[in-house]
């Protein structure tokens, strides 16, 4: 038992506070939230669709359902696919896009950001193609029932 009490998050966070979160670097939150706001606004310009539908439908297409865990046994190596709940799946999604944005060759990182969503909107990019090569070890390694822990009744 912990000597203090677990705090619960029950404060939900929207997609824009999140992404404001995981861009921002030494706390600098004027910086990305203009960073964002930039990427909402040619977002828009460029899809001309509201810009929160093209947010929201890029974290959908990116949101793994299953993380993959390693288990060691007898000297080798087993990846493990274990369920993801909703709120880590969709900062997991979030952390996906700006990472393969940062990894994009423009110089103006708005620009890349908002290529990144339109993309990830698409099913196209980097962050979609990881969550794809995520199913893909899932599935080729079904959780087997060596290796969960079975309750004694």
């Amino acid at each position: 038992m912990p000597r203090r009490p677990i705090k619960k998050k029950f404060k939900s966070q929207s997609f824009d506070e999140i992404f404001q979160q995981i861009i921002m670097i030494h706390g600098k939150k004027k910086l990305a939230y203009r960073i964002f706001q930039n990427t909402l606004n040619l977002i828009s310009t460029q899809t001309e669709e509201n810009a929160f539908v093209v947010l929201e439908r890029a974290i959908r297409n990116t949101t793994p359902s299953v993380q993959i865990k390693t288990r060691r046994k007898g000297g080798s190596v087993y990846p493990l696919p274990v369920e993801l709940p909703i709120d880590r799946g969709i900062s997991r999604a979030v952390r996906w896009i700006v990472q393969s944005a940062k990894k994009r060759s423009a110089n103006i990182f708005y620009v890349n950001l908002s290529n990144e969503i339109i993309d990830a909107s698409k099913k196209v990019g980097n962050a979609f193609q990881k969550k794809q090569e995520v199913q893909k070890i899932a599935e080729k390694n079904p959780r087997l029932q060596n290796y969960k822990k079975k309750k004694i009744k």
